[in-house]
């Protein structure tokens, strides 16, 4: 058929349009935020020439100013997505830009943007110092500051601040999904419990079926006992930094721990022997897991009685915690999966205690080391690393 054989009414609608007309409007993914922070004005526009056309993963920059370190703090905490700063050192004091990245980490308690060091001025802050006791991502002197090596700094911040929020996602997710199971097994036990009460009213109490309705109602509340658990695992988050007193919490869970004790029908013997120095951290976290280190002590203790030793020693990089007790002690079999979840030796027990001590201990970066001997004690030591905070408040 030839083009001229076609015949097309006016009143006919057309079914397809040109392929201008099909295009649909997409919307652009999110830019990635990026704070520079610089007294200099002239270096805000020569940061936003050069990375003006630059991409990572489909997504283009979007660029924020602060000219102070105060300034550069409101910022962040107006806009807590922010996923770079470049930052520099000397603004409004010499070690301006160190103060704010000090603030960024314990004081916002933002742990996923990425902090990059540029400085005109080396003498103010050496790489070797700054690199070791601030947590930063990246170092870079003003004058060797090309523009592919800029561009190469961002593509490396980026890459990190996007698998850090995966994985800060997943951590909400599976936290929520805790919650919610720990929800749905809550209501089930509360059924089981129900039932078994109207069960045991109607059977009398000669019947030889209650001791069946024990054993279910027995179990049902151990179950409530480890959802109890997960639920308390997931809700540890945001480990924050502040100044802690490890002699003063140490010596209030002690005291804490002999009620504890007592309920146990456990006779405490506690004595502390502890420097007064201060560690960073959120108080809760480290007093838990010197309560979930001490209350295993109680647990597992020998014939009714537990002595409990609690050593505090530093060096110039670490604060030690020890805690010794002369408990029944952890066979050699069982001592690589003591802080596996759900692992306990005790019939009743739960097995999340260490667990949560593993947790806090990993997100802080504390090291925690495990000696036992079957019949002989335990002995767990932590070994804390200073923070610049700390460990300057320490000296």
């Amino acid at each position: 058929m030839q083009q001229s054989d076609v015949q097309v009414n006016d009143g006919d609608e057309l079914l397809f349009s040109d392929d201008d007309e099909q295009k649909r409007e997409v919307r652009a993914p999110g830019k990635w935020r990026l704070l520079i922070v610089d007294d200099e004005p002239d270096i805000h526009s020569i940061t936003r020439m050069v990375l003006d056309d630059y991409v990572f993963e489909g997504r283009s920059l979007e660029f924020l100013s602060a000219y102070t370190g105060e300034e550069s703090l409101k910022i962040l905490r107006e806009t807590p997505d922010i996923a770079v700063v470049l930052l520099d050192v000397v603004m409004e004091t010499n070690s301006a830009g160190l103060d704010v990245a000090v603030r960024i980490r314990n004081e916002l308690e933002n742990d996923l943007v990425r902090i990059i060091l540029r400085t005109g001025q080396p003498g103010a802050a050496p790489e070797h110092k700054v690199i070791t006791e601030l947590d930063i991502n990246d170092y870079r002197q003003k004058t060797e500051l090309t523009s592919q090596r800029l561009s190469t700094s961002v593509t490396t911040a980026l890459r990190s601040y996007r698998d850090l929020r995966k994985i800060e996602e997943n951590k909400i997710r599976l936290a929520q999904l805790a919650m919610s199971v720990a929800h749905q097994i809550r209501n089930r036990t509360m059924t089981i419990n129900g039932f078994v009460n109207i069960a045991t009213r109607k059977l009398g109490d000669e019947s030889p079926v209650l001791e069946y309705l024990g054993t279910i109602s027995e179990e049902a509340a151990r179950l409530e006992g480890i959802v109890e658990s997960v639920s308390d695992f997931a809700a540890i988050d945001h480990f924050g930094l502040s100044e802690v007193n490890v002699r003063t919490l140490i010596s209030e869970q002690l005291e804490e721990l002999k009620d504890y004790a007592e309920e146990q029908s456990i006779d405490l013997h506690s004595n502390l022997n502890a420097e007064d120095r201060t560690i960073s951290c959120k108080p809760d976290f480290f007093s838990r897991a010197v309560k979930e280190i001490c209350r295993n002590s109680i647990d597992f203790s020998q014939q009714g009685q537990v002595d409990l030793d609690v050593y505090v020693s530093c060096d110039d990089y670490n604060c030690y915690v020890e805690l010794e007790d002369n408990g029944i002690g952890i066979t050699e079999e069982d001592l690589p999966y003591i802080f596996d979840p759900f692992f306990t030796s005790k019939p009743e027990g739960v097995g999340m205690g260490l667990s949560i001590v593993q947790r806090i201990a990993s997100e802080y970066s504390w090291v925690v080391e495990v000696e036992s001997e079957k019949g002989k004690g335990t002995k767990v030591l932590l070994a804390i690393p200073f923070s610049p905070v700390s460990g300057s408040q320490n000296e």
